[in-house]
């Protein structure tokens, strides 16, 4: 096992530089537009909060901001390239790391977009972070396998990367494929989704598990294919609601920074908001910024934005409760496989979530949001292509710079949530 994973990284290793270089030349038709372009005005924007004072040791701070390289966490980018943090008189840094969590931990970043589980883990153990807002609901992962691989039975025995522990996001795949659940029935392997990704391009595993862009990537390359998502206990309805969706990410801030800087503290908030907002209302700009900050081809991150705007619900959001705490718990009791002492429990709800920032700074319903502002333009079930046209109008993108997606639209992007029965 140890050689083979070896060899894997030494492929791996070999193809970053090629992949990369071919990435590069497609960004020739990307066409991010200044936000004005669009027809919108952070500061304008701002203007429906009631701020407070900055103080002038406020001023002068540099907020350290991080986030992962999963499109969960595509708020970060928006607030900074969409020039929100600026609008808001945010002076952030904002670093890409799979190390966020730990920042988070050691007091090393104020705010960062991190998984719920590892979050919840961290503050049972005394992390002195906690959730300021919600980022991602329910889960929206996949399990992407080579074009070989047609059929779930053909897994059996295949070389996987993904987790050799029992958990429910394989528990549920393993039930609806009707594959083994026992992960002794496969040779797994552990790395992160970008390497496991390199390693399914190069012929050294048959299949992974990931969040996106890494299985849209997988699919606009052709060299693999979605056979199943995972939804984190969600109810994926087109008449779900904010409390219907379990917790994926989270919005998490230093404890010691709120304390410090409660002003900055809300003004976050506003701007993870905002951030979202203009993902909902501009997506195709939203998705360029997607593009440039995660170093995905153009088409990979419009694909990626209409999967978690539309495709998959509305999984993007600033709102939770307690409800999405006990969705989120519930994913993991309805297994009776998984040991008590394994699930992912808040010890004190009032460690881990904090709602004071959110009912202080008097935040948007996100529900009336999207009823309001979203419904209309883009409602569920919509086709890729019937999406992508209504959002080049609304940024105004002509054909001319506009990514062409004629040759990589599949039919899986047009199917409506209820008919994608890859999982359900």
């Amino acid at each position: 096992m140890k050689k083979r994973l070896v060899s894997v990284l030494l492929v791996m290793a070999l193809l970053v530089p090629t992949v990369t270089a071919c990435h590069d030349s497609s960004k020739d038709n990307q066409a991010t537009k200044d936000v004005q372009e669009t027809g919108y005005d952070p500061e304008e924007a701002a203007k429906k909060f009631d701020f407070g004072e900055l103080s002038d040791e406020d001023k002068n701070y540099t907020i350290e901001m991080g986030y992962f390289n999963c499109d969960h966490m595509v708020g970060a980018i928006i607030g900074e390239k969409a020039g929100i943090y600026k609008a808001l008189g945010l002076n952030v840094n904002v670093t890409k790391s799979g190390e966020t969590l730990k920042a988070l931990t050691s007091g090393a970043m104020d705010v960062g977009y991190t998984g719920i589980e590892g979050a919840i883990r961290a503050v049972n153990q005394g992390a002195p972070f906690s959730m300021a807002a919600a980022n991602h609901m329910g889960g929206s992962r996949y399990l992407v396998v080579s074009n070989d691989i047609t059929e779930p039975s053909q897994l059996v025995g295949k070389t996987i990367a993904m987790s050799s522990e029992i958990n429910p996001e394989w528990l549920t795949w393993s039930e609806k494929l009707g594959i083994p659940a026992d992960a002794s029935s496969y040779n797994t392997v552990d790395m992160g989704s970008q390497d496991a990704m390199f390693a399914l391009k190069a012929g050294q595993i048959d299949a992974f598990t990931c969040c996106d862009p890494y299985a849209s990537i997988a699919e606009f390359e052709g060299f693999g294919h979605i056979m199943g998502i995972g939804w984190g206990g969600a109810n994926v309805d087109s008449d779900a609601t904010a409390d219907t969706w379990g917790l994926c990410c989270i919005y998490a801030m230093s404890n010691d920074f709120k304390e410090k800087h409660p002003e900055l503290a809300r003004r976050l908030v506003y701007a993870h908001e905002m951030a979202l907002e203009y993902m909902y209302t501009h997506p195709y700009n939203a998705a360029m910024m997607f593009a440039d900050g995660f170093d995905v081809d153009p088409y990979v991150a419009l694909r990626t934005i209409y999967m978690k705007t539309v495709a998959e619900g509305r999984t993007l959001t600033w709102h939770f409760s307690e409800k999405n705490i006990e969705n989120f718990e519930n994913y993991y009791t309805q297994y009776p496989q998984i040991p008590e002492e394994e699930i992912p429990r808040v010890n004190d709800v009032s460690k881990f979530m904090t709602t004071d920032i959110s009912e202080d700074a008097g935040v948007d319903d996100f529900d009336e949001f999207i009823k309001k502002n979203v419904d209309d333009k883009f409602p569920l079930g919509m086709t890729f292509e019937d999406w992508y046209n209504e959002a080049k109008k609304i940024d105004d993108i002509s054909d001319e710079e506009a990514v062409d997606i004629s040759k990589t639209a599949t039919s899986y992007l047009n199917k409506d949530l209820k008919d994608r029965q890859v999982y359900e």
